[in-house]
């Protein structure tokens, strides 16, 4: 009779962390190929959808989810965002970029406090100038007269406390190697690199430089869009229990698609929701 050796546990030999892979599984091959096919059908029906200007179509898409007062215009089109809401969600975008450009795509920790500060700063001068505007519209007594530059560059800091938050939630949430260790900005030259980001994506919008309208708009867009859907996508991996537990993106492939019913429903919802009422004279 063979003698048939069991390997107990103190005979295995531990793999190092470092020489450790993810192993993408069949399932996960299935929903990234279900995402991009889903996200596909979305973005060719956004640009090739007949019969309406593409900004017009930016614009209905996010009508119940953004005041759309204080539009700016670049050349003959209308950004499909407020300035406010444009300095808002293009900063949040281009922030979550260069976060991951400058490797802090694990990054589990707060800046230091004196950036911190000036993040939530931001918040509250963003606050300060809304509701001076607020008040404005409403024809009560305000500091002083806004105006849509001073929107978007308020707008632009409450973007990057947005991104720098929202990174920071999901790292902490989903993440089984985040580095608890590693600030998302680490100091204020990576907190300037980003400023002078918006900077010039504010010059090129209040500087009319039209041939830069398409981008911009597309980033205001997605980003107030990817704002919503990066919350509906944390809820539903951590109902699905994946709290903790990934390493590459490419693990929350099936939560990421099924998260974009949500989204579509809130901005379905929304956006008929508010036509109809402006249809019926509730809304202006």
């Amino acid at each position: 009779m063979t003698e048939r050796h069991v390997t107990t546990a103190h005979e295995q030999t531990p793999v190092p962390l470092e020489q450790t892979h993810y192993a993408q599984p069949k399932s996960d091959r299935f929903w990234i190929s279900t995402f991009l096919s889903v996200m596909g059908i979305l973005l060719i029906g956004l640009l090739f959808t007949p019969g309406l200007p593409l900004e017009w179509k930016m614009y209905a898409v996010v009508h119940g989810v953004c005041g759309q007062q204080h539009l700016v215009f670049m050349g003959d089109l209308q950004f499909p965002l407020c300035a406010r809401n444009a300095g808002i969600y293009m900063s949040f975008l281009l922030t979550i970029g260069y976060i991951w450009l400058i490797g802090r795509k694990r990054a589990g920790r707060i800046p230091p406090w004196s950036i911190t500060t000036v993040l939530v700063l931001f918040v509250v001068v963003m606050g300060v100038d809304g509701f001076n505007s607020f008040f404005l519209d409403l024809g009560l007594p305000h500091l002083y007269t806004p105006d849509n530059r001073l929107r978007t560059i308020t707008g632009m800091g409450m973007g990057v406390s947005i991104a720098v938050l929202l990174h920071l939630i999901f790292n902490l949430s989903l993440r089984k190697d985040v580095d608890d260790h590693q600030p998302v900005l680490r100091n204020w030259g990576e907190l300037l690199g980003i400023l002078a980001i918006d900077f010039l994506a504010l010059t090129a919008i209040y500087g009319n430089i039209a041939f830069m309208f398409w981008p911009l708009a597309f980033i205001a867009f997605f980003g107030i869009t990817s704002v919503l859907y990066s919350v509906n996508l944390l809820m539903t991996s951590l109902m699905m229990g994946y709290d903790g537990s990934i390493t590459s993106l490419r693990q929350l492939a099936r939560p990421a698609t099924i998260a974009i019913i949500p989204t579509l429903l809130i901005l379905g919802l929304l956006s008929t929701g508010r036509f109809w009422l402006e249809a019926q004279g509730v809304l202006f």
